[in-house]
């Protein structure tokens, strides 16, 4: 998985590389290394949850095409002052692929699989991170 860094959103995203990439980050990460840590770690956790869960397309059916190993992670940029973590899985065709009668897993058939495995549980864990960064800003203000 890529580590992205992006500013904006919708059409008018940039995506952030090279020396640029690591000095913005460098400087997220000192103004408030709690939160970036959490949000880092979280995302990250969640890439590799949905990777593992991920379903590969049966021989039977022709050639799996290797959405699996596309996830990205990343944190974007939204003026004028929003920081926003991400996953996303990069295939083209992830968000319609959908779990078949013979699938190997408990996932119920005709469900989009990048919605079960991927949205679905960042839905669920949204208070989870707030909780947190609200620790970790606690632990932060105490050693003031």
């Amino acid at each position: 998985m890529s580590k992205v860094l992006r500013y904006g959103k919708g059409r008018g995203t940039i995506e952030i590389e090279g020396t640029q990439r690591d000095l913005i980050l460098g400087t997220i990460r000192a103004a408030d290394p709690s939160i970036i840590k959490v949000l880092e770690e979280t995302t990250e956790q969640l890439a590799k949850k949905s990777e593992e869960r991920w379903l590969v397309r049966q021989p039977k059916y022709g050639r799996s095409q290797g959405s699996k190993g596309q996830h990205k992670t990343g944190l974007r940029i939204i003026p004028p002052y929003t920081i926003e973590a991400f996953v996303e899985n990069t295939a083209d065709y992830a968000w319609a692929i959908k779990v078949g009668p013979d699938s190997n897993t408990n996932i119920r058939q005709g469900r989009r699989l990048a919605a079960v495995v991927l949205w679905d549980p960042a839905r669920r864990g949204t208070q989870k991170v707030v909780e947190a960064i609200a620790q970790e800003t606690v632990k932060r203000l105490r050693k003031i």
